[in-house]
């Protein structure tokens, strides 16, 4: 349970106030108690000593009348009860008294040392009874103490003594009260003057505590509390105000996308932003006391001990490309730059270093530059190509334009002649045609306007027509094409017209290059991975220069320079299109002067998925 703190100081007031007014009381009323009993026994026991003095003579002469008269007179004083006087202990001699006494209370019961004793009498009275005894008038010739006449008897009212002690007692009681409540409600005010300081400040102080900060107390005094309050309201307001700086710039550097590292002037790093944590991967206690250097690679780093020298110097760090390494060992490439931190009065705090992850822009000016070479390379094939499609086209039409010219120079010729230069021009026509047609063919496939139809081919079949058309072409040179395992059977998902142009510009290849009555093979090979077809001549072979080249548009290589085989060097360029177009590759293999291999490979995975894609029924 919690308690008002204005309460627990009201109790410790009250408690002290109890105990010292409590304290004093009780030592008033003891020492007024004392003083009182002490006094009353002193006039008890004078008051005894007295009457046996004066009474000597009075029993010697047994002056009755004259004694009756000094009790009576004696017995009038405040407080006396009664004066007896024996003449041994048991005979009462003459008695004084205001009270009726019992028979056996007029029996003396002192003894000589006994001289005083606290009593109660029958009714309750309470006494206090003093006895002296009354000797013999002092004789000369006495030796040792005087003989003892009788005894004086004074009884006294301690009752009324001690009502007057309790009526002192109540009436200390009742001031201690008074100055109790008076105290306490003279604290409690003063307690509830200086809470309206401290209860506000309570609460103000458990809102700053709980991150609320733009808050203040009144100020009622000038005392202490006064300048209390008004310090916890300064205090506040500049903490809220540094706190907000902090605040602010902690959302800054929070959200910047560039790395931050601060540093001492020695290069020790101190902190570090979130961005600089996420590219470099470190915990901010895993860098926090190294050396900058740790980030940078040996042969790159930007702040050695010289530069930080020269950067405390010249204040600041132009921006410089570098590499940060990263935790796992990587390096990201960075523009760097860096500056001093410097306080109002011109002292250097520490560094701040800011890098740039520039990563995308050199990936980007690879990208330009990789595209500015391929422009290059273009330009350059561009340049070749018209070069190359000038040359081809101009010796056809060159040699037509010849045999034209030729056929109608001079006198009319036979009729054969005539014939025999058409038949040369149409066949000039006939190999422009096929050569526009190719190169149609590849402008197409690099703009995407020619249209793959795929179907499930069935590669033993195909590779059956394939055979005959160009079993036509090889008759001329009498090469021999023959199908090596010709009960092989595979499938391939494409297209069949565009396979089989594949096929045949192979083909064409290998009966163009070979020797006259040599041997063409074509054999088929199908696995659980790929399903490969090849295509072996028995010719002239590739030199293995030109093999990395003759995918390229119009190049023919080294074994035809003489050109005296024909064609532009465009047909292995279109099988290499069909063949990528099926998802495949096409390769060559050759030994200068034995023959060269043609191999295409379609991955079997590739047929299986093409399959599922044209099975699996499509919602539109």
């Amino acid at each position: 349970m919690h308690v008002r703190l204005w309460k627990k100081l009201l109790v410790i007031v009250l408690l002290i106030l109890i105990g010292a007014i409590g304290g004093l009381t009780l030592f008033t009323y003891q020492a007024t108690r004392e003083a009182m009993f002490g006094e009353f026994h002193i006039r008890g026991r004078e008051l005894a000593k007295a009457i046996a003095s004066e009474s000597m003579n009075y029993y010697q002469n047994q002056d009755v009348e004259g004694f009756t008269t000094l009790l009576q007179s004696l017995g009038e004083a405040e407080g006396v009860l009664a004066i007896l006087a024996y003449t041994g202990k048991t005979n009462l001699w003459m008695e004084s008294s205001i009270i009726e006494l019992a028979p056996s209370e007029l029996v003396l019961v002192a003894t000589p040392a006994q001289l005083h004793r606290e009593a109660v009498l029958l009714n309750g009275m309470r006494i206090t009874e003093f006895v002296r005894p009354v000797p013999f008038p002092f004789l000369p010739q006495q030796v040792g103490p005087p003989e003892t006449q009788g005894w004086i008897r004074v009884i006294l009212d301690r009752q009324s003594l001690e009502a007057r002690l309790t009526l002192v007692l109540w009436r200390t009681l009742g001031i201690s009260a008074l100055t109790m409540v008076m105290g306490g409600g003279l604290v409690f005010v003063l307690l509830r003057q200086s809470l309206k300081v401290v209860t506000p400040l309570t609460k103000a102080t458990q809102q700053v505590a709980s991150g609320r900060l733009n808050i203040s107390v009144p100020v009622h005094s000038n005392d202490e509390l006064g300048q209390l309050a008004t310090g916890f309201n300064q205090m506040t307001e500049r903490l809220y105000q540094t706190t907000v700086s902090k605040e602010y710039l902690d959302s800054i550097l929070k959200s910047m996308l560039d790395c931050l590292v601060v540093l001492d002037t020695k290069g020790i790093i101190q902190s570090m932003n979130r961005s600089a944590e996420q590219l470099l991967g470190f915990q901010p206690d895993e860098l926090i006391g190294q050396h900058i250097g740790i980030l940078f690679p040996s042969t790159q780093n930007l702040l050695t001990p010289e530069r930080i020298s020269q950067l405390l110097k010249e204040g600041s760090y132009g921006h410089a490309e570098s590499c940060y390494r990263t935790k796992q060992g990587t390096l990201v490439p960075i523009l760097f730059s860096a500056a001093t931190m410097k306080e109002a009065n011109g002292t250097i705090q520490g560094i701040a270093c800011l890098a740039q992850d520039i990563t995308e822009r050199k990936k980007a000016q690879a990208g330009l530059e990789k595209a500015n070479a391929r422009l290059k390379e273009l330009d350059q094939l561009r340049s070749q190509f018209f070069a190359d499609i000038s040359h081809e086209l101009r010796t056809p039409l060159t040699v037509i334009r010849g045999e034209a010219e030729v056929t109608l120079r001079g006198k009319d010729k036979p009729i054969i002649d005539y014939k025999t230069s058409l038949e040369h021009i149409v066949q000039l026509s006939e190999e422009m045609n096929k050569l526009v047609s190719d190169l149609l063919f590849l402008a197409r496939s690099e703009t995407g306007t020619i249209q793959i139809t795929k179907t499930e081919v069935d590669l033993e079949n195909l590779l059956q027509d394939v055979l005959q058309e160009a079993a036509i072409l090889a008759q001329k040179k009498h090469i021999m094409i023959t199908f090596i395992d010709p009960t092989a059977s595979g499938r391939i998902y494409g297209d069949p017209q565009r396979l089989k142009q594949l096929l045949l510009i192979l083909l064409d290849n290998a009966i163009k290059y070979s020797d006259p009555n040599s041997h063409v093979q074509m054999r088929l090979n199908v696995d659980s991975q790929n399903t490969t077809i090849e295509i072996m001549d028995q010719g002239q072979g590739i030199a293995e220069q030109d093999l990395p080249h003759i995918f390229d548009r119009f190049y023919r290589g080294h074994r035809v320079k003489d050109h005296t085989q024909p064609g532009a060097g465009l047909g292995l360029a279109i099988a290499k299109w069909i063949t990528e177009a099926h998802g495949g590759h096409i390769s060559f293999s050759s030994r200068p002067g034995e023959g060269s291999t043609a191999t295409i490979r379609f991955s079997q995975q590739s047929l299986a998925s093409e399959i599922q894609y044209e099975t699996t029924p499509h919602r539109g």
